[in-house]
């Protein structure tokens, strides 16, 4: 629950020690009266309770931490870049090939990159930031015979993607067999690798990565619960200080 909560400014918990010291040296005096015959009196009197002490230190403690400023500290990434899926033809998974597919994951550091192997065993691979994860599956690949197709199934990687960030890369020396259907709503580029050499350089010109910005840090500011905390306690040792008879 207070995990990640800390002070802004902690030193100002010194000026505790300064009510302490008033209580020790100065201690609060009311107006003196007289009586004849003292003595008959004894030790009768009539003495503050213990919840009008509390209720006094409750209400100085609560202002004090509400002066040190307590805070949690948030940091949000930044969400930019688009949601990229890469469907790549399983015939055409050579070294040549892996290497232009790492180069274009290389230049995408803000991306979101998604892999699709529609063979047998399919290989599947959803959005994510962890580009290096994504290179080291794509190293274990190896050809085989395209036995499935490109379907509308590519939309179902693209549920988290925000409207305009999805765009699709199907990687295929037979384009015309190998695409089915394509999603609707999503922007779709269909490369040829041998006729397409320079698709990687062209994919950055048609869509250019986005600029990586920094996370950014917000603070969680909780001050107003000792704050409101210290004005209820404030308020019931005001109304015990005005009652006939507590000194």
């Amino acid at each position: 629950m207070f995990e990640g909560i800390y002070f802004q400014f902690p030193k100002l918990g010194f000026v505790l020690f300064f009510f302490l010291a008033c209580e020790a040296l100065c201690p609060l005096r009311s107006n003196p009266l007289y009586f004849p015959r003292a003595p008959m009196f004894g030790a009768v009197g009539v003495k503050a309770p213990l919840w009008l002490w509390i209720s006094k230190w409750a209400m100085i403690i609560g202002f004090v931490i509400a002066l040190m400023s307590p805070v949690r500290e948030r940091e949000i990434a930044a969400d930019t870049g688009y949601d990229i899926l890469l469907v790549m033809d399983p015939s055409i998974i050579e070294p040549e090939v892996i290497s232009h597919v790492a180069a274009f994951i290389d230049r995408r550091s803000t991306d979101r990159i998604a892999l699709w192997v529609p063979e047998r065993s399919e290989v599947i691979v959803p959005l994510t930031r962890e580009h290096a994860a994504v290179k080291s599956i794509l190293s274990q690949l190896s050809a085989q015979p395209a036995e499935k197709k490109a379907t509308r199934q590519i939309s179902r990687f693209f549920t988290t993607s925000h409207e305009g960030r999805g765009w699709v890369l199907i990687l295929s020396d037979t384009p015309e067999t190998f695409v089915y259907a394509l999603p609707v709503g999503v922007q779709t580029s269909i490369i040829d690798v041998q006729t397409d050499s320079g698709w990687v350089e062209k994919s950055d010109r048609g869509h250019p990565p986005y600029a990586r910005i920094p996370a950014r840090r917000y603070f969680d500011y909780y001050y107003i619960f000792p704050l409101f905390l210290g004005f209820l306690a404030m308020l019931a040792y005001l109304y015990g200080r005005n009652q006939k008879g507590i000194k």
